[in-house]
Formats: C-alpha cells, sequence, structure tokens
C-alpha cells in the first residue's frame, strides 16, 4: 500500500471513530412527550383523588346530620303524641267538672224550690225572707237564718270548688295546646331542614360520581398514554439499534475499501460459548446507575458496552456493534429478557426488560443459572443467583 493510501486510510479510520459516538437529540422525543403526559395524568388523578376524599368527608357528615335529624323528629312526634293524649285527657277532666257545675246549680235550685215549697204563703216575695218571716218564734228565726246561711256557704263553695277545678283543668289544657303547637312548629322546622340536607347529600353524591367518573376517564385516558410510550420508546430503540447497524455498516465498508490493496488481517472468530475477546467501543468504566441490572451485568461483563439502553434494549444495541446475538444458551454469555418476559417465577419490568450474566447452562434440562442485580432484590448490587428453565427461548449475546 502507498504511503498517500496508509494516511488515507487512518483518516476515513479517525473520523468513522468520531461519528460513531453516540448523539442525544435535543429535541424531546415522542416517547418523552408520552411520558410527561403520564406524568401530568398522574398528577391530575392525585388531585381527583383528593377532591374525591374531601366529598366523601363531606357525605359522611351530611348522613350523620340527617340520622340526627331523624332521631330528632321522633323525639317531637312521641312528644306531640304525649301532649295530645294529656289534652285530651284534660279535656275529658274538664268536662267531668263542667257536668259537676251543672248538678250543682241543679242542686241549689232544687233547695230553693224545696225552701218555696216549705215557706207557705209568700208575704214578701222573697223565697229566704218569707223563709224567716215564716219562723214561730226567735228561736226558729235564728235556726232558720243560720240553716239558709249554712246551705249557701256549702252550695257556694262546692260550687267555687267545681269552678276552681274546671279553671284549673282549663289552664292545663291550654299549657298542653301551646305546647303542642310548639313541638308541631319544631318537627316542621326538622322536616325542612331534612329536605334540605337531603338535597345536599343527593347533591354531594352527584359530584363524587362524578369525580369517579373522572378517575375512570383518567385511568383509560392513563393506560392508552402507556400504550403510546411503550410504542413510541420501542419505536426509538428500533431506530437507534437500525442507526447503529448503518454505522458499523458503514465503517466496514470503508475499511474494506481503504483497505483493498493490502492482505486483511484474519479476524477473530466469535463464538456463541463466550470464548470470544471482542469488546465494545464504548466499554471503559461503568456508566450505568448502581442498583440496575445493567450495571451489574456491566461490572462482570466489561467488554460490554455502556450506551446499550435498557436490559430489553441490549441485544440490538450489541447486534449493532458486531456481537454475536442469537438464542443459544452459553456461560459466559449475557442473557437479555424482553419487556414482560418471565425470568422463572416473576416478569421483566413492561418498559425495560432485564439483562444478566451467564454462569452456567445445562443442556440437558434447558436451564442457564445466571447471577443478576436490581432493586428489586436484597443485594441490589448483586450477585443475585437464580436458575431459570426455557432457556432457549432469551436473546443471549457473546463476546
Amino acid at each position: 500500500m502507498s504511503l498517500k493510501k496508509s494516511i488515507m486510510s487512518v483518516l476515513a479510520i479517525g473520523v468513522l471513530g468520531i461519528s460513531i459516538l453516540p448523539v442525544v437529540p435535543a429535541a424531546a422525543s415522542s416517547a418523552t412527550d408520552a411520558k410527561t403526559e403520564i406524568s401530568a395524568n398522574e398528577s391530575s388523578t392525585d388531585d381527583l383523588l383528593k377532591q374525591i376524599a374531601t366529598a366523601n368527608t363531606e357525605n359522611i357528615k351530611l348522613d350523620q346530620q340527617i340520622s340526627t335529624n331523624s332521631s330528632k323528629i321522633t323525639e317531637q312526634e312521641t312528644a306531640i303524641k304525649d301532649a295530645t293524649t294529656k289534652i285530651a285527657s284534660l279535656s275529658g277532666q274538664i268536662n267531668q267538672a263542667q257536668q259537676e257545675v251543672t248538678k250543682r246549680t241543679a242542686v241549689l235550685k232544687s233547695q230553693l224550690v224545696s225552701l218555696q215549697k216549705t215557706s207557705g204563703d209568700a208575704v214578701s216575695g222573697n223565697v229566704y225572707i218569707d223563709f224567716l218571716l215564716n219562723s214561730n218564734d226567735f228561736a226558729d228565726l235564728v235556726s232558720r237564718s243560720m240553716t239558709v246561711n249554712k246551705l249557701n256557704q256549702a252550695s257556694k263553695t262546692a260550687l267555687a270548688d267545681v269552678n276552681d277545678a274546671k279553671s284549673s283543668l282549663t289552664t292545663l289544657k291550654n299549657d298542653q295546646e301551646s305546647t303542642k303547637t310548639t313541638l308541631v312548629n319544631t318537627k316542621a322546622s326538622l322536616e325542612t331542614e331534612k329536605t334540605n340536607l337531603t338535597d345536599l347529600k343527593a347533591e354531594a353524591s352527584k359530584k363524587e360520581a362524578a369525580l369517579n367518573q373522572k378517575i375512570t376517564d383518567n385511568k383509560d385516558q392513563l393506560e392508552a398514554l402507556q400504550s403510546k410510550y411503550d410504542q413510541a420508546n420501542a419505536e426509538e430503540s428500533a431506530k437507534a439499534a437500525a442507526a447503529k447497524v448503518a454505522v458499523v455498516t458503514a465503517a466496514k465498508a470503508t475499511t474494506t475499501t481503504t483497505t483493498s490493496e493490502s492482505t486483511p488481517a484474519a479476524a477473530t472468530p466469535v463464538t456463541s460459548n463466550g470464548s470470544g475477546t471482542q469488546s465494545s467501543s464504548n466499554s471503559a468504566g461503568n456508566s450505568y446507575a448502581w442498583g440496575q441490572c445493567t450495571w451489574y451485568v456491566k461490572s462482570v461483563a466489561s467488554w460490554a458496552g455502556n450506551g446499550w439502553g435498557n436490559g430489553n434494549q441490549w441485544g440490538a444495541s450489541a447486534a449493532a456493534e458486531g456481537f454475536t446475538v442469537n438464542n443459544s444458551p452459553a456461560a459466559g454469555a449475557i442473557v437479555s429478557f424482553a419487556g414482560g418476559q418471565m425470568v422463572g417465577s416473576w416478569a421483566a419490568a413492561g418498559s425495560y426488560g432485564h439483562v444478566a450474566y451467564v454462569q452456567s447452562y445445562n443442556a440437558a434440562s434447558n436451564t442457564i443459572t445466571i447471577t443478576q442485580g436490581g432493586m428489586g432484590f436484597d443485594s441490589p448490587g448483586g450477585p443475585n443467583t437464580q436458575t431459570v428453565s426455557g432457556a432457549s427461548a432469551f436473546t443471549y449475546i457473546h463476546r
């Protein structure tokens, strides 16, 4: 190869090395937009839940007020019934007193008539005076005077007692009727208040039902946004992987063109049993977050790339860098699980998937024994050992 062509090859490779560095787009991606909408939806749902809690508290308060109001109405009804019974009783007693007055008056009249008959011929025209004038002597006059006075006083006393009793009973009856009127008015006010409380309760229940409907609508929207996010995330991952493949393909084509006059060096074979020596062009250090499955795998497989994304994206990222990626289990390989794929008894996260390091493979039972990290384990930084069946269903990255 001439010096000029050698220099051109070095320059081409240098430019290629710069072009394949990861580039973060300035504009927000559709996945990011969906994530923002999801966050806004969750915030709105939290606000609605707080409003529902407030509405529920108001409903409980109104229920208690209605219950208390109903108890008071029942008490008023009982008191009104008692007052009505007492009024009826007093009315009966007043009637009896009135009958007694009538009887007393009749007796008094009878006595006067009797005296009139006994007095004989009228002299003065007054029964009492004639009764006295018809006395036989002074002693008889005194006796007759005392008799008339006593009879008069007894009749007046009896009549006064009956009238007093009738007056007292009438006063008691009036008091009971006034009490009953107050009770009836109080009951009417309580019934009006109960109606108002019931209306308020109905409005509060409608408000709570409307808030619950909004929660349901938000849930449906959230599911749609999550689906949108998953789809956008998958599309962006696929685009990123395709871009890497295109860069690697271009790099290979450029290398082939610039070195066409020289004898190509023998390539290091990449085997499916993890015995190769290939490393990512971006394998220095560990840029993944501690406690994540990706951090653990990078810490034990230093040859893996730093920019390979989530666990479910590692296969495409590795393939883009020229690694052998297939469904052939092997010790020393990295195993990548798709989102929702079962890792033994648990499922990988729907949006992120999972990665682990293969310690051994049992072909007879089609099982792999893996070590892994992650926040869901007792030791987030690993190693956490697990044996998983159905090994041939997973994606493996071989060095």
